[in-house]
């Protein structure tokens, strides 16, 4: 834009002059010199007519007549000065009056972003409300850009300052997550060395208790470890494989330990059953042998009170056998009630891995949607920043249009990683094995 006319007009009364007026935005100052009609040279035309006005320099003579006028002022000449072309100057009054608001409007922001600089030079960790404070400032910029508030050549400037912020917090986000991810790797590594090292103690029964309160130990450490989510849920479900191979382990073990019992029970029981046969027999022998002696003198009770040790003994022996046979019975219901325990474990096992994989899918959905909106959200923040369009200025006497190029600003955006943490439940189920103590039987 041109700050300086150059026309023809009158000082004080019917004396010609040649007006020169000048913008000074640095101050907000009008500057006017007048020569006298008399006192214009071709020297001096030529000087400010082709030179000065185009930009060039000029040193006014002292005995030109000068006024200094605020720029704000409701107008800017003087009493005692008319121009020829009014209209003129009143045009550039009004574009010089939107310059140097336009000026101040992008002073204004430039402190702002100056802010946003220094806080981000310092800044160490990085800073999502600050990342929000230079879109909001990028914003701003871009609506009195729309607006023509303020030109092209100051938008373009104060987009390469917001454009370093960006940048800044990118970077210092960029090193953060490397840091973070080499702290992850060092965690999740010495998770699997663990969980390897359990695994490989499963075939020891006397290492199933250590295994299982270590697994207790690492859920525990993985509610607050720093630890990426999809990292710790892989954890989790191999910390939650361990516990069911655990329990496939300890319920092999006691069914067979139980088993064996019961195998062993039922062998002393049919020795019993065999022993308590040769006592009756015994008995029988004893009692037809006596009948015969005694020609059939003694009684029934005569008989049991002559042969009662071996009733006594046949009686003992029923009631061990009666004993093992309910012990057997109890073990076989214990055996039946694992098997179930197991099948019920198992089914919600698979109800889990279920509910796991659906949310999954959800989560999988979500991140889709919001992609999807990511891509639809930068579609239309670059769309916006094209309806922009240059503002064609007119100078006095002569019209140029000047083009300006549509400045293009970076679409940025970063993933507040902010993952809130969500936790499964681990279900740890433990088998109390239960020994019945083997009664010792007597033939």
């Amino acid at each position: 834009m041109n700050t300086r006319l150059v026309l023809w007009g009158e000082i004080g009364t019917d004396r010609k002059a040649l007006i020169a007026i000048h913008l000074d935005e640095e101050t907000a100052k009008i500057h006017i010199h007048a020569f006298p009609k008399e006192e214009v040279t071709k020297e001096i035309q030529d000087a400010v007519f082709v030179e000065w006005k185009n930009g060039g320099e000029f040193t006014f003579p002292e005995n030109a007549i000068h006024w200094e006028i605020d720029a704000n002022s409701d107008t800017i000449l003087p009493e005692e000065v008319k121009v020829d072309r009014l209209d003129v100057v009143l045009q550039s009054q009004h574009k010089w009056g939107k310059k140097l608001m336009s000026s101040k409007i992008n002073q204004l922001l430039t402190d702002e972003v100056k802010l946003l600089e220094e806080k981000a030079s310092v800044v160490a960790e990085y800073d999502q409300s600050l990342w929000d404070k230079a879109k909001a400032q990028w914003e701003k910029i871009a609506s009195y850009q729309k607006k023509n508030e303020i030109s092209w050549e100051q938008t373009t400037v104060l987009k390469d300052k917001i454009n370093s912020v960006f940048e800044a917090l990118k970077a210092v986000k960029r090193i953060n997550n490397e840091n973070e991810d080499q702290a992850n790797a060092v965690l999740v590594k010495n998770y699997y060395k663990r969980i390897e090292d359990l695994q490989s103690k499963l075939i020891y029964s006397d290492q199933w208790k250590f295994i299982f309160e270590e697994l207790k130990k690492i859920q525990t450490e993985l509610k607050d470890a720093a630890i990426r989510w999809n990292h710790k849920r892989n954890i989790y479900n191999q910390v939650n494989a361990i516990f069911d191979d655990l329990r496939k382990y300890r319920m092999t073990e006691v069914v067979s330990k139980t088993q064996g019992r019961i195998a062993q029970l039922t062998k002393i029981l049919d020795g019993l059953k065999d022993s308590i046969k040769r006592d009756n027999e015994s008995y029988q022998m004893q009692v037809e042998k006596m009948q015969h002696y005694t020609r059939g003198k003694l009684s029934v009770d005569e008989l049991k009170s002559r042969f009662g040790d071996i009733l006594n003994r046949t009686k003992e022996k029923e009631t061990k056998a009666e004993g093992i046979k309910q012990t057997i019975g109890q073990l076989k219901a214990d055996i039946e009630k694992e098997k179930k325990q197991h099948q019920e474990r198992e089914e919600q096992r698979i109800k889990r891995e279920q509910e796991e994989a659906a949310k999954q899918e959800e989560m999988e959905a979500k991140r889709q949607a919001k992609k999807e909106a990511k891509v639809i959200s930068e579609s239309e923040h670059e769309s916006a920043e094209t309806e922009i369009k240059s503002e064609a200025i007119t100078e006095a006497k002569d019209e140029v249009i000047v083009e300006d190029e549509v400045v293009e600003t970076k679409a940025i955006e970063i993933e507040a990683e902010n993952i809130a943490e969500v936790e499964t439940a681990v279900n740890t189920e433990t088998t109390t094995e239960q020994e019945a103590t083997e009664e010792k039987t007597e033939e």
